[in-house]
């Protein structure tokens, strides 16, 4: 029996890495597309060892011709796009970019299914920042209003948008992940969580400068990014494509993702001063383990909210992600190897 098929674009970041893995797992035979200059950064499928195992294919979405020639070539039963621009901030500087990649670069997409492979099935990876402001006691799911707040989160929204057209008027099998932040030791290093993490290990072998830090206060609905990734590929075997919420339904703030993070690393963590005189310190030597900055501080920052996964867990049967407090021990347990080794460029 022939392999199924899985194209990945955006397979050398975080998610495409996950899912790379996930699908060799079970059975299939996987394409990664990636953009240029990200054909070397690599780091990610080595450290799931997988490289070895996928057929990197060079793929700008922003090309439709060339989306096509390279569909024709592979006739991918699934294809899982999870490429794009993913910056917020970056979002305002570059709004147009951020456009043109994220709701041009999937029209592209869906164009060129339609055109050559309607019965290819695929999952779009969208944002819970289509949400914009919330009230973090509301469980935002699939009926929750969009209110987008920044070009990134427009720029998913209307892709969104139209996946959900390509579907109905089309009959295309194509379905819509609404992420909440998820997390992991692929997690590249400009990202919060793998800030405090990478940081924390390297204070904790070599000492140093301690971590400088935006609000302590902003919180996230904080999941797994393997879990996700897994998630992803039973939503394109359901009975029906449709959108779903990807989420864990808690909150974690910064200030008790760096405590957790700091007792993992073996530290007595503790908290003294407020807004942006507030230092974490390890309390049994003294030393500053982490500082407020108030150049961290966002002139935009994302509102804290929480997403509810049970539609996502009742039709593909996902048993849902792993806690915060596991996300945070392999993040350190993958760090402190890291610096170990004398690996500090991931």
């Amino acid at each position: 029996m022939n392999k199924k098929i899985a194209l990945i674009l955006g397979v050398t970041g975080q998610d495409g890495a996950y899912l790379a893995s996930h699908l060799l797992k079970q059975g299939f035979q996987v394409f990664g597309g990636y953009r240029r200059g990200s054909g070397t950064k690599v780091w990610r499928l080595e450290h799931l060892d997988v490289l070895k195992h996928i057929h990197l294919v060079n793929i700008n979405i922003d090309e439709p011709y060339h989306l096509i020639e390279t569909f024709q070539s592979i006739m991918p039963d699934y294809i899982f796009h999870v490429a794009g621009e993913s910056f917020v901030a970056d979002s305002f500087t570059h709004p147009l970019t951020t456009i043109e990649t994220n709701t041009i670069g999937t029209l592209n997409i869906l164009e060129a299914v339609r055109l050559l492979a309607k019965k290819t099935r695929v999952f779009f990876a969208s944002s819970s920042e289509v949400f914009g402001e919330s009230n973090d006691s509301i469980l935002l799911d699939e009926k929750s209003p969009f209110l987008p707040s920044n070009p990134y989160a427009i720029s998913k929204m209307t892709a969104q948008h139209l996946v959900k057209m390509y579907r109905d008027r089309y009959g295309i099998f194509a379905t819509n992940g609404i992420l909440f932040n998820h997390e992991g030791p692929l997690r590249t290093g400009s990202f919060v969580t793998r800030k405090i993490t990478f940081n924390l290990a390297r204070i904790a072998l070599n000492g140093g400068e301690p971590i400088e830090l935006g609000s302590l206060d902003a919180s996230r609905d904080w999941g797994s990014a393997e879990d996700y990734t897994y998630a992803m590929t039973l939503t394109l075997k359901a009975e029906k494509p449709d959108d779903f919420v990807f989420a864990t339904g808690k909150l974690t703030s910064v200030r008790e993702f760096l405590k957790i993070a700091s007792q993992e690393v073996g530290f007595d963590p503790q908290f003294e001063g407020n807004g942006s005189s507030e230092v974490c310190f390890n309390k049994s030597t003294g030393q500053e383990i982490a500082v407020v900055s108030e150049r961290y501080f966002r002139p935009f920052d994302t509102t804290a909210r929480t997403g509810n996964p049970n539609k996502l867990k009742l039709e593909t049967g996902w048993a849902g992600s792993k806690p915060i407090e596991k996300i945070i021990q392999e993040m350190i347990e993958t760090d402190l190897s890291r610096w170990k080794n004398g690996i500090k460029n991931v």
